[in-house]
């Protein structure tokens, strides 16, 4: 896939996180960051542990919101059910669903900078320039190449 991109790109990349949050007003953010920890509450339910105590669930549906109030909500919940998929028997952390998240996000801009690209085939040439060019050097090409001698066996 990568050897039909440039050589160099001119266009600016985007940030690895949408920077989601930066658009959103307090009281949305604030709903934005519920409907989050709703979701991590749910996911991470799959993974209960009665040993921890309210206050450590507290502060880790906090660290999940810090780090994921960036994305959307649909963003969200897809890499928290894909971890869940994924890695039915392991606990995820912030940044292993960040970690998800980044990924899918610069494999979809690849794969869009990939589509936007239209290779030239003939380098700026006309097809026809392209066919005459390429008789002409098969036809210098075929001076330099002899036939090989037939071995007797």
């Amino acid at each position: 896939m990568t050897r039909n991109l440039p050589a160099q790109i001119t266009a600016p990349l985007p940030a690895p996180t949408p920077q989601l949050a930066k658009s959103l007003s307090p009281q949305e953010l604030s709903a934005h960051r519920q409907t989050i920890a709703s979701e991590v509450k749910i996911v991470m339910a799959a993974y209960f542990d009665p040993s921890e105590s309210d206050e450590v669930k507290a502060g880790l549906l906090a660290w999940f919101c810090d780090e994921l109030q960036d994305w959307t909500h649909e963003q969200v919940v897809w890499a928290l059910r894909s971890w869940n998929r994924e890695n039915p028997r392991r606990r995820p952390t912030p940044g292993d669903i960040v970690a998800l998240l980044k990924k899918a996000r610069g494999e979809k801009i690849a794969r869009e900078r990939a589509a936007a690209v239209q290779p030239d085939d003939h380098a700026g040439m006309s097809r026809e320039d392209h066919q005459r060019v390429s008789a002409e050097m098969s036809d210098k090409l075929a001076a330099f190449i002899r036939p090989m001698p037939k071995v007797a066996e």
